[in-house]
Parts: structure tokens; C-alpha cells; sequence
């Protein structure tokens, strides 16, 4: 048997639905579009070190082949209690660790290539987009996500770069989005997707519920005007997708529950993760949520935004609450929720948090938020 038939033969046996083989050689416009959009990308700089990922010679010296892996997350049905709140991709427990099943599933891929005899290199970072179309896997949406045929958008991507010679392709990008769809861009609230096929990571919903403050050399703070047109996002967004004619079989289709949603469904709503302690979070919130946030702050922040752009009056004994938490990220953001909300419950309640509150942040929110109404 070839090596690339073994290869691919053990992929589909470990549950991955596709894989191809891509050369190895650079990606020039990717270098080029990084370059251009330096400005929106800067923050990833150290976090991801992108200006590396346009050429896999940095990430495996000596790289002759991508091997570019594919699993469709959207093979089970999603509660509806997390819908609109968290994305798809997260709800599918898509995470690294060697305790997770998707983890295990990559690690596992990895060590049979080593077993192989072959180098593998996969850090810092390898353009996994680029390097599925590159390999033939699928073509790009206006949206910037892959699109795989007959699954959609709804695929996580894995490419591991290795020092074996695999008869990889070079397709060129492509894209079969019709040339009068721009449905994406259009259902877009933020103007993340600015331009077919181009996106603003700093204006993405997504990028904003577990990179703002989070993650090192990402902007300290969600805008406001961002904040007002996250709905009830609190993890990832998948607005765009959702509003792909190219998704719209896979959105309709009838598939069976996933059972482990299913089962902690009930125990998601927004106010509790506004309000969650230490024991809820590890028990109930981590295990789903963990994979770009590991503070449970950030989640309560992003929770306090969601119940001040859809709860009403109804949040705001919840936000009272989040008000006297120790962490002043959430009471800042729960003064902002409060003067979302508005009205005049919401005026005593940030009334009474400049009487009592010491911390000059959440005061000059509070007073913002005062100022608004």
C-alpha cells in the first residue's frame, strides 16, 4: 500500500471525514494580504505569529508536504438554548487537550506520521484555509470560510506540515459563491466582512467574545458600538454561515441530539453565567467553553452584554446582582448592560453603583452609561 493511501485510510478510521495532500511551498498571497491588511492583524503578531504562517519552511524546515485534515462538526443537532449565544464549531467541543476527544483524534494522527518515520510540524501557526483549497478540499466563501462539497462551512480544519514527498496538489484558490451573493457581508452587523472574501477580525463578533482582554496583544476592551450589535453572542458567532444559501441544506437538515448538550442544556442560560461561581464554572461552563477562555470573567462580561442587548427590565435584577462582583470587568460591563437597558430602574441601579462603587473604570462607566440615557 502507498503511504498516502495508509495515510488516508488511517484519517477515515479515526473519524476525520476528508483529508488531502498540499505542497509545501509558500503561500505568496497570504504574505501579500497580511502585509496589506497589517493594521487588522497586528494583534496576532506574537499570539500567532502569522508573518511566520505565509511559508510552512518556518514551521518544519524542510517541509516537502501538507497533510490537510477535515471533520464535519455539524453531524448532530444543537439545543436550542445555545443557539445565538454560542457557535457551532465551540458547541462541537472542537479543543486540542489530550483529555478531549477531537484532541486525542489529532494527537493520535500526529504519532502515526511520526510512526511513519516522518518529521511533523504544526507550531506556530500553518494557514489551515489556504491549505485545505490549496490540497482541493474546497473552495472559498465570501465569508472567508471554507466550503467543503456537501458539508458547507461546518468543517474544522487540521494541517500538519511533514518532510515526506505525498504527491501533494497546488489548486489555486477558487471560490463557487455566486457572483451576485454577497448575503454574508449583508447579514454581517459589525462590517466585519467589509469586502467579498475580506474580514476585519477586529470587528468580529467571534473575535470579540474571547480576544478582547483576553488574549495578549488583542485590544483591552469591547467598543461599545461593537457591544450593541453582539445580540446574545457570548461565544464565537455564526451569523455569516447561518446566512449562507451555501449552508442551507446542512441548517435544515433533521439529525439526532447530541447527547451531552442535551444533557447540560438546561443548565445554560444567560444569567447564570452572568452570576456562575467557581463551582458552576468548572463543573457546568469549562468543559464547553474553554477552548480561548480560561478566566470565567470574560465569559460573565460577554454575558452581561447579551442580557443588556435582549434581557430588559426582566435582566436588570440579574445585573444588580453582577454589580457586586468582585471582578470589576463584570460590574463595569453590567453598569453598561444596566444603561442598555435603561428606563428608570436601570438609572437607580447605576444611581446607587456611583455611591458605592471605588473603582474608576466601572464609575466612568457607570456615568457613561448615565449620560446615554
Amino acid at each position: 500500500m502507498l503511504l498516502a493511501e495508509e495515510i488516508r485510510e488511517y484519517a477515515l478510521d479515526l473519524g476525520f471525514d476528508g483529508i488531502g495532500f498540499a505542497a509545501a511551498a509558500p503561500f505568496a498571497g497570504l504574505a501579500q494580504a497580511l502585509q496589506e491588511r497589517e493594521e487588522g492583524y497586528r494583534w496576532a503578531g506574537e499570539a500567532l505569529q502569522l508573518n511566520r504562517a505565509a511559508d510552512p519552511q518556518n514551521v518544519l524546515p524542510g517541509a516537502r508536504s501538507l497533510v490537510a485534515l477535515i471533520f464535519d462538526y455539524h453531524k448532530l443537532s444543537f439545543p436550542p438554548a445555545f443557539l445565538g449565544k454560542v457557535g457551532k464549531a465551540y458547541l462541537a467541543r472542537l479543543y486540542p487537550g489530550k483529555r478531549r476527544i477531537f484532541g486525542s483524534r489529532v494527537r493520535l494522527f500526529k504519532e502515526f506520521l511520526e510512526q511513519k518515520g516522518m518529521a511533523v510540524g504544526v507550531k506556530p501557526s500553518l494557514p489551515d484555509r489556504q491549505a485545505a483549497v490549496r490540497a482541493g478540499l474546497g473552495t472559498f466563501g465570501r465569508n472567508t470560510f471554507v466550503y467543503v462539497p456537501g458539508r458547507g462551512s461546518f468543517v474544522a480544519l487540521t494541517v500538519m506540515a511533514v518532510d515526506a514527498s505525498l504527491d501533494g496538489a497546488l489548486h489555486e484558490p477558487g471560490s463557487r459563491c455566486p457572483e451576485d451573493c454577497n448575503r454574508c457581508i449583508e447579514a454581517c452587523p459589525t462590517g466585519a466582512l467589509y469586502a467579498p472574501f475580506k474580514m476585519n477580525p477586529l470587528r468580529c463578533i467571534a473575535f470579540q467574545t474571547f480576544c478582547a482582554g483576553n488574549v495578549p496583544g488583542c485590544p483591552p476592551d469591547i467598543p461599545p458600538e461593537i457591544r450593541e450589535k453582539m445580540g446574545t453572542w457570548v461565544y464565537g458567532c455564526d451569523i455569516c454561515q447561518d446566512a449562507c444559501p451555501r449552508n442551507r441544506k446542512r441548517l435544515e437538515q433533521k439529525l439526532p441530539p447530541d447527547a451531552y448538550l442535551v444533557e447540560i442544556a438546561p443548565h445554560f442560560a444567560l444569567e447564570k453565567l452572568l452570576n456562575m461561581d467557581e463551582q458552576f464554572y468548572r463543573a457546568r461552563i469549562q468543559p464547553l467553553l474553554y477552548g480561548y477562555i480560561w478566566e470565567k470573567k470574560f465569559l460573565q462580561r460577554n454575558a452581561a452584554i447579551a442580557l443588556g442587548n435582549s434581557g430588559g427590565e426582566a435582566a436588570l435584577p440579574h445585573l444588580a446582582k453582577a454589580l457586586e462582583d468582585k471582578e470589576p470587568l463584570v460590574r463595569r460591563y453590567s453598569a453598561w448592560a444596566a444603561g442598555r437597558i435603561g428606563g428608570r430602574k436601570g438609572q437607580a441601579l447605576l444611581e446607587r453603583q456611583l455611591r458605592r462603587e471605588d473603582d474608576p473604570e466601572v464609575l466612568s462607566e457607570a456615568r457613561a452609561a448615565l449620560e446615554r440615557l
